[in-house]
């Protein structure tokens, strides 16, 4: 999916509210922003920047009929009823976070407090609809050391929608991200009524079969030991992962990798990867779908026309595989009680 490359661009907003969260509350309140609070406006002018510039959000697309959500933008990019419009916004987020509560309460789980950020505005003569949920953590205040809750600045903690809006004022569709590995169903199903662009089976097969024919079938070819440390970490990932994200996919697996041989460029191939879920169809954030990972688990290296050596799970080929030479041929010795018997020679 396309990504709008607009970091360090100015950003003008044309719409901004803001409503502090509690569930025990009977609406959300309204935060009135002034000049004044030039921090806290600092600090939501910061949060729009990240949550438009976020690489671990997933494309979702709005359905033929009208939303609640859809119908809500439409009056705030109309100039119609846009107060109206941003509370039955908050108020709607309200609801649903109340109804979840409950579904949580015997579980001991919070829905955590904090602020509803409603936005419209420009970066670069494109325009975005902004709903951020940012979330309070606890700390203790160092002025009374006593406990207090308040906003990260540092490290935000939010769950995010932002709308693409077309010169004609009209929704393209919308990118959403959680802090949370998984997305949570409440926020983009629930709350804001979308639908994904690519479902989590899909996403699950195609990323792994993009992953083969345009990074790892290359590699190995090219640096055969590198591909099955890579490929089987991969697929190691993917199997112990509830959620896929690219950006932590490439620090984890690849750019935490050193090669066996010293060609092949970790940070081109970083970039490489980075580039996939555009090219390839595929979201750069998914819910992983673990029935869809059975056959590629195993991995087989091939070591003449009649004998391959499959590979059925992660290892550290270091400690069972060994190569080296012996007169001019080219051997493999692996380590094996199992398969010793086979091919001892009786004394």
């Amino acid at each position: 999916m396309p990504r709008v490359d607009l970091k360090n661009v100015c950003m003008s907003a044309i719409f901004k509210k803001v409503y502090r969260f509690d569930l025990t509350a009977i609406k959300p309140l309204e935060i009135v922003l002034t000049p004044k609070d030039k921090d806290f406006n600092d600090y939501l002018d910061q949060l729009i920047d990240a949550v438009i510039d976020d690489d671990r959000s997933k494309k979702y697309l709005f359905p033929a009929d009208p939303t609640a959500i859809a119908v809500a933008i439409g009056k705030v990019l109309a100039g119609k009823n846009t107060a109206t419009a941003a509370v039955g916004l908050a108020d709607r987020l309200l609801r649903i976070e109340v109804d979840v509560q409950g579904r949580l309460d015997h579980l001991e789980k919070e829905v955590q407090k904090g602020i509803l950020i409603e936005a419209l505005v420009t970066r670069k003569e494109k325009k975005f609809f902004l709903l951020i949920k940012a979330e309070h953590v606890d700390f203790i205040n160092e002025s009374d050391n006593k406990r207090a809750t308040g906003l990260p600045i540092k490290k935000k903690i939010f769950k995010a929608f932002c709308a693409y809006i077309d010169k004609k004022d009209k929704l393209t569709h919308a990118m959403v991200t959680d802090y949370a590995a998984v997305i949570a169903s409440y926020w983009w199903k629930d709350y804001l009524e979308l639908e994904p662009e690519y479902t989590n089976e899909y996403n699950t097969e195609r990323s792994l079969e993009v992953l083969d024919t345009k990074v790892f079938n290359k590699l190995k070819r090219d640096h055969p030991v590198d591909h099955t440390y890579l490929r089987n970490a991969t697929v190691q990932y993917f199997r112990s992962h509830k959620a896929f994200v690219m950006t932590d996919f490439i620090k984890t697996i690849v750019k935490s990798y050193t090669p066996e041989d010293d060609t092949l460029d970790v940070e081109a191939l970083s970039k490489k990867i980075l580039e996939l879920p555009e090219k390839g169809k595929f979201d750069a954030h998914f819910e992983i779908v673990p029935e869809k990972l059975k056959k590629r688990i195993v991995n087989r290296i091939k070591l003449t026309p009649v004998l391959d050596l499959v590979i059925k799970e992660n290892i550290d080929l270091k400690s069972e595989v060994s190569a080296f030479i012996d007169d001019g041929v080219k051997y493999i010795k692996i380590r094996t009680d199992e398969g010793y018997k086979y091919f001892k020679k009786e004394q």
